[in-house]
């Protein structure tokens, strides 16, 4: 059996090639339809993700646009549906924040939105991350952006990647980025009218006191048993990171390396029907990272017992076999091949990792869907093509009926490795392993 380019391909209830990018959310409406928005795109599927309306767009009851970038839906009490997203302030050059709107009908209608993080700090969040826990309290995980856009020397960051048929491409995003990034949380409990935001302060790595600190950023949340919130980071240190909240997000744990192995990218974590914890993310190796196979490899595993052990691991989309990846030492991960821009002297590099490929790919930032009894998840997807010049080696995207997303519909069973989702008797229960 092949894992390329995903695990048991045939078990596919659906695959939709799209336009969407890394911006889609989904939210259940009152009567049973998806709801889909994607920046300032809305689509409406009524027969669980297998078919969907044309995109259409609403403004709210001031005629503005509703969305913007980093889109996350949720429901409501009653017919009421909640969209964060991500707003530029025109007072400030560097004033990014967190807006939220609300629908009382569905979607139908929108009223203005309500400004989430306050003025001065630029405040941004993953898509997809909205979260409405068994209270009713509606979570909105975030992070911040803080630094110079520049490295040592007032030099820009090196671009990283490799020769493609002789072509040099891009293989990855923000591993030299030299801004520091942590994460916080709000919350709203009046169905997103006010928002407070979480009383400890900001999440951030430190490992040891003698230690440097580490940057987090793009959290996703999930609530694994009522009150008790579970919260996932992309980081720079070959695993995923996480915290947790035993208080429905009023405070957190400091941020711990779990032993799933990743590249600098973000993840989600969803609480599947049976309780148990799904989580979608690009798992890959240090050896594989540092030959610029970053992002090209989109994983899923399950959860059985609240988030310590892994199992039932599949590949989304990969260009490797391997499902399961063991990760390396809790260290700075990095491409060895990159270069800088003319002018700076070339950097030293591992001239073992470094090579040359006839293909590559990458996909990454996924959205996960859970409802019933199947998931969708929808990633962004890039293919690069060979052509005369380097400006134009592009992705499948820019090429007329291209695309640079892929949503798919699986059945929740697939995630299982094709069984039927049952609980494991050696493991703790949630309850016990969810302890910090």
């Amino acid at each position: 059996m092949s894992n390329v380019p995903m695990t048991r391909p045939e078990e596919l209830l659906a695959v939709h090639e799209t336009g969407f990018g890394h911006s889609s959310t989904f939210v259940e409406l009152h009567d049973g339809r998806i709801l889909h928005a994607a920046g300032e795109n809305f689509t409406i599927s009524e027969d669980g993700g297998i078919s969907w309306s044309e995109p259409f767009h609403r403004n709210d009851v001031n005629g503005n646009a509703v969305g913007g970038g980093g889109t996350s839906l949720t429901r409501l009490s009653g017919k009421g549906v909640g969209l964060s997203a991500i707003l530029k302030d025109p007072d400030d050059a560097r004033g990014y924040y967190m807006a939220f709107w609300r629908s009382v009908d569905g979607g139908e209608t929108w009223e203005p939105p309500v400004r989430v993080s306050p003025p001065g700090i630029p405040t941004f969040s993953y898509q997809d991350v909205l979260l409405r826990t068994s209270s009713g309290r509606i979570i909105l995980p975030v992070y911040i952006c803080l630094g110079q856009s520049t490295g040592p020397g007032d030099v820009k960051p090196p671009a990283s990647g490799k020769l493609v048929n002789g072509q040099w491409v891009s293989t990855a995003a923000h591993f030299f980025d030299p801004r520091f990034s942590c994460c916080s949380v709000y919350h709203s409990d009046d169905d997103g009218l006010t928002w407070q935001r979480n009383s400890d302060g900001e999440l951030l790595i430190l490992l040891d006191w003698s230690a440097t600190f580490s940057y987090v950023n793009e959290p996703s949340v999930t609530e694994v048993t009522p009150g008790k919130l579970l919260m996932f980071m992309r980081n720079g240190l070959g695993r995923l990171f996480c915290a947790w909240s035993c208080d429905n997000g009023e405070t957190w744990s400091r941020p711990q390396a779990t032993s799933l192995a990743s590249s600098t990218a973000p993840c989600q974590i969803r609480t599947l029907p049976t309780g148990h914890l799904l989580l979608v993310w690009n798992q890959e190796s240090e050896e594989e990272i540092k030959r610029g196979y970053n992002r090209t490899r989109i994983s899923s595993a399950i959860s059985r017992n609240g988030g310590s052990v892994w199992e039932f691991f599949q590949n989304v989309e990969s260009m490797h076999e391997e499902t399961r990846v063991e990760p390396g030492p809790i260290r700075p991960v990095r491409p060895a091949e990159y270069h800088f821009d003319p002018g700076v002297p070339a950097p030293e590099r591992e001239r073992e990792h470094i090579l040359s490929v006839s293909f590559h790919g990458r996909w990454s930032y996924p959205s996960v869907f859970v409802i019933k009894d199947r998931v969708l998840i929808a990633h962004t997807y890039s293919v690069y093509e060979e052509h005369s010049t380097r400006a134009e080696l592009i992705v499948s995207s820019q090429k007329e009926g291209g695309f640079n997303q892929k949503l798919k519909v699986l059945p929740l069973k697939w995630f299982y490795g094709g069984k039927e989702p049952a609980d494991n008797p050696w493991l703790p229960q949630a309850h016990h392993a969810a302890k910090p």
